[in-house]
């Protein structure tokens, strides 16, 4: 998506006066990279994981909605059944967490009420809110929380049954709240006098009594336990925004991106408790951290993790999330494709970057060596990658072998994995001021250290950055169902739920997809699940390619079958019965049982480097290099592992970057035309 949001910045109209060609060069037949999709048997959408857009994403919005008005489908395309964004954007308002207690676990699903504005406006900068309409925002949300609890812990109280302690329960939340009232109190105002000392007092009592409720009244009962702990963890962050100075530090949130996220709300008040708390694992599982004893490692940062949840809760426009009606590849790439084919953007497709070259002043990319996996079948000039499925332009699932010359066994090829062993039909060098003047490298930082070594030994600046920005392998399962979820007892249809078991511990109810797929009328999917999670997959591999593919497959396929065995029947009961699972409800098993039958669904080991998951573990903001910031005076940077100052693993920061990328190219400000506050 960084390539695609700077191509889309670069062939804006007039661009030819700055350049005389702009050209994608992309391994595989089709574009997106971790975001790629295409479309198997029955038209099924295959995906590399879940994807979902969070209403706060002002700026990939934006360009999604220049892209469709652009294309103009309702005039050049009335056949396809998705023509505007709203046709491809769907808003969906309930979230879920997994909730577990001694007795096992709970569903805890919550609607987040929608609103009237639209993200991605032509004419807004997204810029309204400061960290300190943030402390007041997130006070006001706690006051909410305690709003509701207080008329339920008063209900409770006046109960025959009361407990013998029905006065404090009846008496806390509203204690709670004046605390929290004389905080906002004296908040307003001290931000400049930079005198905070007082509201972080009243924090801390509203904190001592939160601990009270957690420990004396919430021990038995998941609801007020859940609740209690939110106002925990709210009123934590703001006394750490608070006492932390970041209202009045230059560096912002910055100034603690070396702590970890539930370190840094321990340390201000929170129990240690919260740890187990389905909000956090949800956050932690959001961005495939740890949240175990590896934390410090492998967490979140708090910086990262502050700003990007009040941007999430405070500042979704439209609806919390939103749904794609199709695939990745289907929503975002193909018409990102065709808008930029009509604006003379040049696709190379099957080719792989194999090394970037420095100059020998070394001030800029002199050269760049690609492995060119296919050629064109004569007379075509550019390869077509779509197809159309019920009308709609998608990528296929193999690459379109009568575009192409040489043996048709390439369709089977693993031409986007690291290890494919097709042999190149050519080898092709690219030289600066031949093919190239600018060059936007929009890799996975994990291909940085495979292909960029000359810039590694040159500069330490790419060695700290290749070094210190770890990412993670993930793994995801789609299951296609012949049962809707009602029938198999799931109440919330298409939410989203987190927090689940691991590893497989974030699952959507993909169920408008349906619609778009082509199963037959005796095969018919009525319900489709997407599950995801980490993988503890090492890098550098400890394994040569092809065992070190086998292995992780293996372990994902073991996962998966857990999950139809354990772990499936607490969200859908009806997919269990006495002797196990029901492998009749899976569709296009031809009556297959068992691993026959999962074989039959899709399950991915997305431990390709360029599949990997980029972290915001603690302390790591610092080595990551801005999209102007490569240190080549020809060499701009584009992709979610850069420093967009929206330092997370998610479609905005890589569309941040790409826009970044080429406004460094035009010699324009980092924010030209992009909207939002962002760290930095």
């Amino acid at each position: 998506m960084g390539a695609m949001a700077a191509a889309w910045r670069l062939s804006e109209p007039g661009w030819d006066t700055e350049f005389s060609s702009i050209t994608v060069y992309q391994r595989g037949w089709r574009l997106g990279g971790k975001g790629a999709s295409s479309r198997g048997v029955h038209g099924r959408i295959e995906e590399h994981g879940l994807h979902l857009w969070l209403g706060y994403y002002e700026n990939a919005f934006r360009l999604l909605r220049e892209c469709y008005a652009e294309l103009d489908r309702p005039t050049s395309d009335p056949a396809a059944p998705i023509r505007t964004w709203r046709d491809a954007m769907i808003p969906t308002q309930e979230v879920g967490l997994e909730d577990r207690d001694e007795r096992g676990w709970h569903h805890w699903v919550g609607l987040f009420s929608p609103n009237d504005l639209l993200p991605g406006e032509p004419d807004t900068t997204g810029r309204e809110m400061t960290v300190v309409d943030l402390a007041r925002r997130a006070l006001q949300l706690v006051a909410d929380f305690l709003e509701s609890l207080a008329t339920d812990a008063a209900d409770r109280a006046c109960a025959d049954d009361a407990p013998p302690f029905a006065d404090v329960l009846r008496g806390l939340p509203i204690a709670v709240m004046a605390g929290i009232l004389e905080a906002a109190t004296r908040l307003h105002g001290a931000a400049e006098r930079d005198d905070f000392d007082g509201a972080v007092g009243a924090l801390d009592r509203v904190l001592g009594s939160t601990r009270l409720a957690l420990t004396a009244l919430a021990a038995d009962d998941a609801d007020l336990r859940r609740t209690w702990h939110l106002v925990a963890v709210m009123t934590a962050c703001v006394r750490g925004v608070l006492a932390d100075g970041l209202l009045t530090d230059p560096r912002g949130f910055r100034a603690i991106d070396d702590e970890d996220f539930l370190d840094w709300i321990i340390r201000h008040g929170a129990a240690p408790e919260v740890a187990d708390f389905a909000f956090i694992r949800g956050l932690y599982d959001l961005v495939f951290a740890d949240g175990g004893a590896d934390r410090a490692r492998n967490g979140v940062s708090a910086g990262v993790a502050v700003f990007m949840t009040s941007k999430m809760f405070f500042e979704y426009k439209g609806a919390i999330f939103w749904k794609m009606a199709a695939g990745m590849g289907d929503i975002v790439f193909a018409p990102l494709y065709e808008a930029l084919r009509r604006r003379g953007v040049r696709f190379e497709f099957f080719h792989r970057v194999d090394q970037l070259h420095v100059g020998p002043n070394g001030n800029t990319i002199d050269a760049i060596t690609m492995g060119r996996q296919a050629h064109l079948a004569p007379g075509i000039d550019q390869y077509e990658p779509l197809v159309r499925v019920g009308d709609l332009p998608v990528f296929p699932a193999a690459p379109l072998v009568d575009q192409l010359d040489g043996d048709d066994a390439i369709a089977g090829a693993p031409l986007e994995s690291h290890w494919c062993e097709w042999p190149d039909a050519e080898t092709r060098t690219l030289r600066r001021g031949e093919d190239f003047d600018v060059v936007v490298f929009a890799l996975p930082v994990a291909m940085a250290g495979l292909v960029c070594r000359e810039l590694i030994d040159d500069r330490p600046e790419w060695r700290a950055m290749v070094e210190h920005l770890a990412t993670t392998a993930t793994q995801a399962l789609q299951l296609w169902l012949r049962e809707d979820e009602l029938s198999l007892g799931w109440r919330f249809p298409g939410a989203t739920v987190s927090a689940y078991a691991q590893p497989f511990n974030t699952w959507a109810s993909m169920n408008q997809l349906i619609a778009v797929e082509q199963w037959p009328a005796t095969d018919q999917a009525r319900s489709i699940a997407y599950f995801c999670g980490a993988l503890d997959a090492p890098w550098p591999p400890d394994l040569d390619g092809p065992a070190y593919q086998a292995r992780e497959r293996s372990r994902v396929r073991d996962d998966a079958l857990r999950v139809l065995s354990c772990d499936l029947p607490h969200l859908l009961p009806g997919t269990a019965r006495a002797e196990g699972f029901r492998w009749d409800l899976l569709c296009g098993t031809a009556g297959e049982t068992g691993l026959a039958a999962l074989q039959t669904q899709l399950y991915l080991a997305n431990i390709d480097p360029s599949d990997r998951y980029v972290r915001c573990a603690p302390g790591t903001d610092r080595f990551r290099l801005r999209s102007d910031e490569s240190g080549y005076d020809n060499l701009f940077l584009a992709g979610d592992w850069t420093d967009s100052g929206l330092n997370a693993g998610c479609i905005e920061a890589a569309t941040l970057s790409g826009l970044q990328a080429a406004n460094a190219a035009f010699g324009r400000p980092r924010h030209h035309r992009i909207a939002g506050s962002y760290m930095g």
